[in-house]
Order: structure tokens, then C-alpha cells, then sequence
């Protein structure tokens, strides 16, 4: 009599085992380019030394990663989730947007020491190079939209100018905030205060009177 065991049953079929096996290769690819990224600096992250801490060989980095470039801007997206996370599940929902944008700034000063010093700059400065990957869009990104869905918020409750375009300062407080952390040198008060007033700058020339 046949056997009426589906192929689920039966356990997992050949495909789902590649594709698990896949993405396990490029966990492995990844943790070993950002760690070594890390240590090198974007310039000096040597391909060949990832391969080998990945276990994998050299063309199996490429397959996963066109460029060095492209880890970091999954990394930054990686980081941008769990800051958006964070936000959300930190902020009341009658939050001011002066204090969300504190916020978010805190939060990314947070991921640099996360991160490290080194990788957060080139993260950083990859959006001001001309080798930052074509398809990837500073206002696609969650930060992005989250700032651009807090303005409109606030241009809704009459907080900010009905002539401000959410998208368009959205963009510009990410990519402002992106450059000062980029150049503003090391983690200090001095720069701490910096930041804070370039918010405070940003919100004066939107809130409405």
C-alpha cells in the first residue's frame, strides 16, 4: 500500500537543506568581514584573510558579497533594525519629535561603541564615496523612515511648517547627522554638544510658529 507520508513529514527536502547550508555560509562570510573590517579598516580588510576565518574559499565571499562595501551597508542596515526596534519600543506615543531625534542620535552614538570606532567611520564615510553600492539609498533605509515618519507625524499634530517635505528632511537630518559623526572626531562632550545643537538647528527651521 503506498505510503501517504508527505515529504514534510519525511523530514526536510534537498532544497530547504541547500538553502539552510547557504545562508549558514553567509552568516559565517559576514561575522568574518565585519570582524575582520573591523581590525583592518574597510581599506585594508584583506579578502583572502575572511575566506580563511570563514572557512570557505575565496570566490565564496564573492558569492555572497559583490565588494567589501556591501557588508558594510548590510551591516549598517542590521544595526539601523535594531535601533528602529529600540525606538519604538522605548518611545510613548505622544513623544515630542525633539526628544525622538535625541533619541535615534544617542542611540547611533550607542552602535558606535558597539561597533568600534573604526568600522562605525568607514560605515559612515561610505555614504559620501564614490564605491558605495548604486542601489542602496540613504532614504530607503529604516533610520530614514523612521525620522521621515516622526516629522510627518509632527506636521500632522501642527508641530511642524505644512510647507516642509517629510522625505526631503528626513534625508537631510540623516545625512547632516551621518557627516558630523563621520568628521566631529572621537566620542566626547565636545562633540556630544555638537550634536545636540545640530538637532536643535534642524528643529528651528521646521517647527512651525
Amino acid at each position: 500500500m503506498p505510503s501517504t507520508t508527505s515529504t514534510t513529514e519525511r523530514g526536510p527536502s534537498g532544497a530547504n537543506v541547500r538553502e539552510a547550508q547557504r545562508l549558514e555560509t553567509r552568516a559565517r562570510v559576514f561575522a568574518a568581514a565585519v570582524a575582520e573590517i573591523g581590525r583592518s579598516g574597510l581599506a585594508g580588510a584583506d579578502v583572502s584573510t575572511i575566506a580563511r576565518a570563514a572557512g570557505v574559499v575565496r570566490g565564496t565571499f564573492y558569492f555572497h558579497f559583490p565588494t567589501k562595501e556591501h557588508v558594510l551597508v548590510e551591516l549598517e542596515r542590521t544595526e539601523e533594525v535594531k535601533i528602529v526596534e529600540r525606538l519604538h519600543s522605548s518611545a510613548p506615543a505622544a513623544r515630542d519629535l525633539a526628544s525622538l531625534l535625541v533619541a535615534l542620535v544617542r542611540q547611533v552614538v550607542a552602535a558606535e561603541r558597539r561597533l568600534g570606532p573604526l568600522i562605525f567611520r568607514d560605515m559612515l564615510g561610505l555614504h559620501f564615496s564614490s564605491t558605495r553600492p548604486i542601489e542602496d539609498e540613504i532614504g530607503s533605509h529604516p533610520l530614514a523612515e523612521f525620522v521621515i515618519a516622526a516629522i510627518a507625524d509632527a506636521q500632522t499634530a501642527g508641530r511642524v511648517k505644512t510647507d516642509a517635505n517629510p522625505g526631503e528632511l528626513g534625508v537631510i537630518f540623516m545625512t547632516g547627522l551621518f557627516a558630523l559623526l563621520a568628521t566631529a572626531g572621537p566620542a566626547s562632550r565636545t562633540r556630544t554638544a555638537l550634536l545636540d545643537r545640530y538637532v536643535t538647528t534642524i528643529l528651528e527651521g521646521v517647527t512651525a510658529q
